[in-house]
């Protein structure tokens, strides 16, 4: 059993997270736009080994990984059409859905998408464009890393949401598990799923300075989408939902009125 909250009534919304969070990131960085947007019932799931949702032993790929989602799906909307939003790794097991659920499918929004191992792609450097040195001094070693190494934009705002919700989630991560599905990463789907085209409202949000998933992969990602709207974001990096959250929810908001 996948652990799971459901915010809201009317028509259903699969949320999934990236690697290491849980439901209650997604949660801070989208509430804020579905609070002007009523009309969507939000389902936030906690992936095997994320969260409250327990490592499984016999996940040993990102195959595995959709199985048990899709299972989720197949468990609490089994009939009815539905929306995706996926951050990060989400946003590839979004895809995966899209490919096997087509039909079901009414709109999909990806964020920090790409940056796989397969992808041929070069990264940008890291850089920090909004610079705050004054934290340094309050800021735990693995804070400092996160600080130095992810941040674009550095301000106090989100290392208060950093602690409140990323370092709880942190600490419940199974990295065994994680360790497992990167040795098997592309879907067995791969070449059908990147060839695949999906004509549903939808979204791609890129970071112009994510060193992590970079922008390219996600531009490639327009010639498959043929309804997306197309959003590479200055200064923002892997977390710019926090760094750039007024731009993000008025995007998240215009792909809700055109689903």
């Amino acid at each position: 059993m996948l652990h799971h909250q459901i915010v809201g009534t009317g028509k259903p919304v699969l949320i999934l997270h990236g690697v290491t969070l849980d439901h209650r990131y997604m949660m801070e960085v989208l509430e804020p736009a579905f609070a002007n947007t009523p009309g969507f019932k939000r389902f936030y799931l906690d992936f095997p080994g994320h969260g409250q949702s327990p490592a499984q032993e016999d996940i040993r790929s990102q195959d595995d990984l959709l199985n048990v989602v899709m299972g989720y799906i197949k468990a609490h909307m089994p009939d009815e059409p539905f929306a995706l939003i996926g951050l990060s790794r989400g946003s590839y097991i979004a895809r995966g859905i899209v490919h096997q659920m087509p039909d079901r499918v009414s709109g999909a929004a990806l964020i920090v998408p790409g940056g796989n191992p397969s992808s041929r792609h070069v990264l940008p450097d890291h850089e920090i464009l909004v610079p705050d040195p004054t934290m340094r001094a309050e800021l735990a070693p693995n804070e400092l890393w996160a600080h130095e190494n992810l941040s674009v934009v550095q301000n106090r705002d989100i290392l208060k949401q950093r602690r409140r919700i990323v370092a709880p989630a942190q600490k419940l991560f199974d990295a065994e598990q994680d360790a497992r599905i990167k040795e098997a990463f592309d879907f067995s789907f791969k070449e059908s799923e990147e060839s695949q085209v999906f004509n549903r409202p939808s979204l791609i949000v890129a970071g112009r300075q994510d060193s992590i998933s970079g922008y390219l992969d996600s531009i490639d990602l327009m010639q498959r989408y043929t309804r997306a709207t197309l959003a590479v974001l200055d200064t923002a990096g892997h977390g710019l939902a926090m760094e750039r959250p007024e731009v993000f929810h008025a995007l998240i908001a215009d792909w809700l009125a055109r689903l």
